[in-house]
């Protein structure tokens, strides 16, 4: 019997450090994203969702399919205004993974998880304080 673990590459602390610094590089255009969430008036379980599926997948097109699941399906189409700039920005983090690992597929697919699930922490984070700011403005006027 084979151990899973060892199967899974591991991120050296050059490529650790890769990765931190593409996140700190990208961080402004996840406020965007953060603020895009939350101009749409999403709620926070919604939000959840999408943190849950990053953090507990496997599978970076299954980050993909949800957000296209979630626009596809919606009536009020909030996720379909908001869609458009959350894969575009997944699609850049899958282009730094490819760049990062070369052949390594494995190690592609550990990067690409890493960085959207610190994408998906800047992401949630300036979605809540936007959320917030937001109703507090509404609680004063």
């Amino acid at each position: 019997m084979t151990d899973l673990k060892s199967s899974i590459p591991l991120l050296t602390p050059t490529i650790l450090q890769q990765v931190d610094q593409f996140l700190e590089s990208i961080y402004p255009k996840s406020i965007k994203a953060g603020q895009a969430l939350a101009d749409v008036r999403l709620k926070n379980t919604q939000i959840r969702g999408l943190e849950n599926i990053v953090t507990s997948t496997s599978r970076f097109s299954e980050i993909l399919n949800f957000i296209k699941n979630q626009a596809g399906k919606e009536r009020k189409r909030q996720w379909a205004e908001v869609a458009p700039v959350l894969l575009e920005q997944l699609e850049t983090l899958e282009q730094q993974a490819h760049q990062m690992s070369g052949e390594d597929a494995a190690l592609c697919l550990e990067i690409k998880m890493r960085l959207a699930r610190g994408w998906a922490r800047q992401v949630v984070s300036h979605y809540l304080y936007s959320a917030e700011s937001k109703e507090e403005t509404r609680h004063d006027a």
